[in-house]
């Protein structure tokens, strides 16, 4: 094989790859699994064979089961409360002393001390809808399956304190807790013949995202062991019409030896069934449920033992709507979506120990702040800023997060003064593409060389094979001097420096793309027909623009000089199968990336232009005819020929 035909496949193979790099690096570290996974060897499926997560715990010998009848009268009336602060509203139900409602008012952390108001998706300003967390389903499912229900594995004593009505202590249903106070409201439940006393006791603070709830369960005077606290199901942003890749459903996370653990609801349930049962070993420092912005999780006072998560799926009716680039292209609508209820299962001590609930958003920095204030009040390390999905995997997570976070700092840091998401990702784009400019300049000046020697390069080829067809061996002094010409040739006009600005941007880029889909700040956060910059664009015009610009910045950028036929081919593949094949990968991607993108395509179009004009190469010398010798002329003495 000639060298030629091994350097264009060489490139071509280059090109292939870095096309796979985004393809397949883009699906394995953020696109969603929707297969059973098993993290560290810690994880454990199990099919559950019913629907009653109350009931699902360990065997209980019928004997040691508390004897409570269904006849025996519930004498508290029904009643509900409603607790509102600055931050959020809650309303809790005196059957099962549960959580009926939960939403969310406003986002507050020390970068932003006065807050910014939340509504759920598909808010307009004309219409603001409240973000709800608890979803209708697990509210009309019987049993209810709602946030702060209790599991012991006993199946009677499970149905009577998740299904009687409790005595609140608060007897006006609406409380309003001004900034700086807080309030505590308790739920008692007893029943004389069984021994069984069941108080929750609820501590909501104005200021504060945590809850304290201390939950006491005695029976004959004795801590119920192996009580769980039921986190679920699925709270989440319930305004969200149809789930993406983008905006994920709810799913499960928890911090387990010292890791963070992350599963949907579809690998927790096998795809032939319709629940699974999850589980952990290992210490478990906390653990909840969350989608792509707000979470619900409880830290229990001590490490526990062990976690279990619980799902189960079911189909809804929705909006019509596309589900990819072939259905759009097709018009080929979705009306329906299978989603997950996930409840996770955290054992507590039932002696009346605190656990602090933690119901708000995912912000990085809100989450941060939260770190030290449970680290000081459970007393051991809480990072409950590892809510935040920077990688489903440790080992690639070391690498985003410490570029993601920064880059989030400095949009919002742009943000402040731009008061536009939008215009700070395209100062953001137009700094970072201003330090490549050095870079890109060198790459032009390669490729331009490059070209140069292209004719001569040829030369050489054909003269290399000339020799080789007569048989003039390798070690040949002659093949060893076109040798070392091509080599010559080929000095600062390497093309593997052509990929160095690509390959500067991919780190980047899966970093962009994280601060994009996990900054709360760019949730519905408008720019020019964009209603939301973390949702796609509705009319697809970035979608189309951004393929478009990459097709152009591709045809304009000078590439390595081709010599055959073939490496024609395989440029002009490149230059339009890439584009295409990132039409289809991003398509739907977050307004915000794509901004970056699109807009980052314009700049390199620019520079290069720029680039173009610096480099552009010297006319050779031409002759002009002339009417009459110039007086300044030098005389040239003619040479004769004696042939």
């Amino acid at each position: 094989m000639s060298d030629s035909k091994q350097n264009a496949q060489s490139r071509f193979i280059l090109a292939s790859l870095l096309a796979m790099l985004v393809f397949y690096g883009y699906s394995y570290f953020f696109l969603p699994k929707n297969t059973p996974t098993d993290n560290a060897n810690t994880a454990q499926t199990v099919v559950t064979a019913t629907p009653t997560p109350e009931t699902a715990q360990q065997p209980i010998q019928a004997q040691n089961q508390t004897q409570i009848t269904d006849s025996t009268p519930d004498d508290n009336p029904n009643k509900s409360v409603t607790i509102k602060t600055p931050l959020y509203q809650v309303k809790l139900d005196s059957r099962g002393a549960v959580a009926t409602s939960w939403i969310l008012i406003k986002n507050v952390s020390t970068q932003n001390p006065d807050g910014k108001p939340l509504f759920a998706d598909g808010s307009t300003k004309d219409d603001k809808k409240p973000l709800e967390l608890v979803p209708p389903e697990a509210l009309n499912r019987n049993p209810r399956e709602l946030p702060f229900r209790l599991a012991t594995g006993d199946p009677n004593l499970d149905n009577f304190i998740n299904q009687r009505n409790y005595q609140i202590s608060a007897n006006e249903e609406n409380i309003e807790i001004a900034a700086g106070q807080a309030k505590q409201i308790d739920f008692v439940l007893r029943e004389e013949a069984s021994g069984v006393e069941a108080v929750k006791t609820f501590i909501f603070s104005a200021d504060s995202y945590v809850t304290d709830l201390k939950i006491k369960l005695t029976k004959n005077g004795q801590p119920v062991p192996n009580t769980k606290l039921l986190i679920g199901a699925s709270p989440g942003d319930q305004g969200i019409e149809h789930h993406n890749f983008y905006h994920i459903e709810s799913e499960a996370v928890a911090f387990v030896k010292g890791d963070i653990e992350r599963h949907l609801g579809a690998s927790i349930v096998p795809s032939d069934k319709n629940e699974g049962s999850l589980i952990l070993n290992g210490e478990t420092d906390w653990a909840g449920i969350g989608d792509a912005y707000f979470a619900m999780a409880a830290i229990p006072a001590q490490q526990v033992n062990g976690l279990e998560f619980r799902a189960s799926k079911y189909e809804v009716e929705t909006k019509p709507f596309y589900d990819g680039i072939i259905s759009w292209i097709t018009r080929s609508e979705t009306t329906k979506e299978t989603r997950h209820l996930i409840t996770a299962y955290v054992t507590i001590s039932a002696d009346g120990s605190s656990t602090k609930i933690y119901t708000g958003t995912k912000d990085y920095f809100v989450l941060t702040d939260y770190n030290k204030i449970l680290t000081d009040s459970v007393g051991r390390t809480i990072d409950i800023e590892d809510f935040v999905n920077f990688s489903n995997y440790s080992w690639f997570r070391w690498l985003v997060k410490p570029i993601t976070v920064p880059i989030v700092g400095a949009l919002n840091f742009l943000n402040n003064f731009t008061n536009n998401y939008g215009v700070a990702i395209i100062l953001f784009t137009l700094l970072f593409y201003s330090l490549l400019f050095p870079l890109r300049w060198y790459q032009s000046k390669s490729f331009k060389k490059s070209a140069e020697n292209a004719p001569k390069m040829k030369d050489l080829q054909d003269r290399l094979k000339e020799m080789q067809k007569k048989g003039i061996p390798a070690d040949d002094p002659r093949m060893r001097e076109l040798q070392m010409e091509q080599l010559k040739m080929t000095k600062d006009a390497l093309p593997i420096g052509g990929c160095l600005p690509m390959l500067l941007q991919f780190p980047l880029l899966i970093a962009l793309y994280t601060a994009v889909t996990v900054s709360i700040g760019f949730r519905q956060a408008t720019f020019l027909w964009l209603p939301d910059l973390s949702a796609s664009d509705p009319y697809h015009f970035l979608e189309f623009g951004f393929a478009l610009s990459m097709i152009l910045a591709m045809k304009f950028t000078p590439q390595a000089a081709v010599v055959t036929p073939e490496q024609q081919m395989q440029q002009k593949m490149m230059t339009y199968l890439m584009p295409v094949m990132m039409l289809w990968i991003m398509w739907s991607a977050p307004a915000g990336l794509l901004i970056y993108w699109l807009f980052g395509n314009v700049v390199s179009f620019v520079q290069q232009i720029i680039i173009n004009r610096i480099n552009k190469p010297k006319e050779p010398p031409t002759e002009e005819i002339v009417s009459s010798v110039p007086k300044n002329a030098k005389k040239v003495n003619p040479k004769f020929s004696t042939s």
